[in-house]
């Protein structure tokens, strides 16, 4: 009995030094693979666009426009001004109308997809809903025909259709693939992607490593450009091409980043000047607070992150829940800050009717009263609390009235 003990013992403490040592030995081998590949595709991005962020003034510049700041008070509140359409353009709208973006979701819960239908996915050129089994009448969620062997299959498909249906269309220049757990700020992308001729191998996103291999996360969104779709297009030409492609599940996105290396298209460096992440896989307290630093996200990351969190230039968040992206969208979009005092927004809205009138109508409309000399704001109350009491007991009664309601149903 003591001798199966100590034999058991040793087999467990010799297997757990073995799994150990492997792991160890596998995360040095890790972190050997990720000097690699960032070797060859640092110099890739520089030599074709320079740096990213200066290369948008110099777009702007070959294209003829000059921009200025705008005072928030007269846009939104200031009084109509004669072709003021024409005279005032936001940067955001001629960028729209110069950057085509088409926006892929993957949908799973009909909540997310509802609630992204009515935020961000409008300010897409456009945009298609793909599920394996979730419909919605109010969204149009297309379904895969077909028995799927695996998510690349899934996603050839996808690649395929969004081909099939741009035939000689020039709109199709940019593609972002999301989950619908994802927020897109479709305006810090098409700033992104300005300078770049989407006609060339471009493949952006969140890179990591796996199995030496780098690839853009699914989580964080991967954008790709006309030219890698059509190599992916060009060698993927059949169903039967697609299903060979990859047969595990929910590695898409490795699949993607390994067939695009074999036309030497590897993901960009997307980080700011400060070495902040702009595709982010996590929601964005997360982010913030670095909770989510220990996980692959991070230590397989090709392109480390600084200590700060995020660029303001941020294209994607998680979002997991509906409510909260409404919440998101509406400070983003509809909440505005006037830092440099109001003038036209703190204007009392006009009225036709002056304010010391509308008292004396009601005076004389619920009452029929038409001599007003000697009714002070005392005796205004006592006639309205003679006819209705006072608000508080209104109250009660309403309140009480719908209880007996409830009772009798």
């Amino acid at each position: 009995m003591f001798l199966f003990s100590l034999k058991s013992r040793v087999i467990f403490i010799s297997g757990f030094l073995i799994g150990f040592i492997s792991v160890l030995l596998f995360t040095v081998r890790d972190h050997d693979v990720i000097d690699k590949d960032i070797a060859p595709i640092f110099p890739l991005w520089n030599s074709q666009i320079g740096h990213l962020y200066s290369s948008y003034e110099s777009w702007l510049r070959l294209h003829n426009i000059a921009t200025k700041d705008i005072n928030l008070d007269v846009i939104h509140y200031g009084p109509p001004v004669a072709n003021k359409s024409s005279e005032v353009i936001l940067e955001s709208e001629w960028l729209k109308s110069k950057v085509h973006v088409t926006c892929v979701v993957f949908i799973k819960r009909r909540k997310l997809a509802r609630a992204i239908k009515s935020t961000w996915g409008p300010r897409c050129s456009k945009i298609y809903y793909f599920s394996r089994d979730t419909e919605d009448p109010s969204i149009p969620i297309r379904k895969f025909p077909g028995k799927l062997t695996s998510s690349w299959h899934m996603l050839c498909q996808v690649i395929k259709v969004l081909w099939d249906e741009s035939t000689g269309s020039s709109d199709l220049q940019w593609i972002i693939f999301v989950n619908d757990d994802t927020i897109v700020l479709l305006e810090n992308l098409r700033y992104l992607l300005a300078p770049l001729d989407y006609n060339k191998g471009y493949y952006l996103g969140h890179p990591v490593v796996l199995w030496e291999q780098s690839y853009n996360v699914a989580e964080a969104g991967y954008v790709l450009s006309r030219g890698s779709l059509v190599k992916i297009v060009e060698a993927f030409e059949t169903d039967e091409a697609c299903k060979s492609g990859g047969k595990y599940w929910k590695k898409e996105d490795f699949y993607l980043g390994k067939h695009l290396a074999s036309f030497k298209i590897y993901p960009s460096d997307t980080r700011d000047d400060q070495f902040r992440g702009i595709f982010h896989g996590y929601p964005l307290q997360t982010m913030l607070w670095g909770l989510a630093k220990p996980g692959s996200y991070f230590t397989r990351a090709v392109y480390p992150l600084g200590n700060e969190c995020c660029s303001p230039r941020s294209v994607t968040f998680g979002i997991s829940e509906a409510d909260k992206l409404h919440t998101i969208y509406y400070m983003l979009y509809h909440l505005s800050v006037y830092d440099k005092g109001g003038h036209y927004g703190n204007k009392a809205a006009s009225t036709p009717v002056p304010e010391e009138e509308i008292w004396k109508m009601a005076l004389r409309d619920e009452f029929n009263i038409t001599n007003y000399e000697g009714i002070t704001d005392d005796k205004f109350f006592e006639i309205w609390k003679a006819k209705y009491s006072d608000p508080a007991e209104l109250i009660r009664k309403q309140s009480t009235g719908r209880q007996n309601k409830l009772l009798k149903n």
